[in-house]
């Protein structure tokens, strides 16, 4: 399964993070941070390939948080088999 996330109109942490449980259909507990995003991510139990389409030009109030979020992103496909994912931008 492919899932592609265009986060490129995103101004906001607050709004990724509710776009992001939206779009991966996280559970009404999740925590809507980083660490929470890691913990949904390294226990993702399906295959599947997560692209991740940037901003090249962030909004500022994200221009911080997006390599934050990367990192989240390639740390919890390292760590989980059944992920993997792809930026682009």
């Amino acid at each position: 399964m492919k899932i592609t996330l265009d986060l490129k109109s995103m101004r906001t942490p607050a709004e990724i993070q509710d776009f992001l449980k939206a779009a991966l259909a996280f559970p009404e507990y999740y925590g809507k941070n980083l660490d929470a995003l890691y913990d949904m991510l390294t226990q993702w139990d399906r295959a599947a390939t997560i692209a991740l389409a940037l901003p090249a030009k962030p909004a500022e109030g994200i221009r911080e948080y997006l390599p934050r979020l990367r990192r989240v992103f390639e740390d919890a496909a390292r760590e989980n088999p059944r992920l993997r994912v792809q930026i682009k931008g």
